[in-house]
């Protein structure tokens, strides 16, 4: 049976947007190849830790949709740093679970990784045309309304800075 002709422009254009994400995060492999450099599950665990003072193990890995054993390799590599970029400790009300706590490190290492992503995709649209910037501009801001509206999660997580 074929797709009516709305779904398949739809999903081509789904297609088109994973594979532009895509391109950005493959394009940037220096980063994320220093030995101090951040994977993107790490980036994305210092990215909720920022907008909270403290969050349990078990919020992040369902907030990341990550399995225990992912879970505890990214809090290991967070933590075993040699400056640690988060501090762990048990929760005072329930002992089964762990705190998770950003470090001043941590935040400098998630602005770093942040603002080189950012200068990456500057570089990128400084090529496009006024009349672009601004389409994209207002598709952007669309989009990220759109995002927030349906998420689950009651902090807006797309706001950098």
């Amino acid at each position: 049976m074929a797709l009516p002709a709305e779904t398949s422009q739809f999903d081509h254009l789904a297609q088109q947007i994973v594979e532009l994400n895509n391109a950005i995060a493959l394009s940037q492999p220096r980063f994320r190849r220093q030995k101090k450099g951040l994977k993107e599950m790490e980036f994305l665990t210092l990215c909720y830790l920022r907008h909270r003072n403290s969050m349990n193990v078990g919020d992040i890995q369902k907030l990341l949709g990550v399995l225990p054993a992912q879970m505890s390799r990214i809090i290991r590599a967070l933590e075993n740093r040699e400056n640690p970029y988060i501090n762990c400790k048990i929760n005072t009300m329930d002992k089964r679970k762990i705190d998770v706590v950003l470090t001043s490190a941590g935040q400098k290492a998630f602005e770093s990784h942040q603002n080189n992503r950012v200068l990456f995709v500057q570089e990128l649209v400084q090529k496009l045309a006024e009349d672009e910037l601004d389409d994209l501009k207002r598709l952007v801001d669309r989009l990220t309304g759109i995002i927030v509206e349906s998420s689950k999660t009651p902090i807006n997580y797309t706001t950098v800075y």
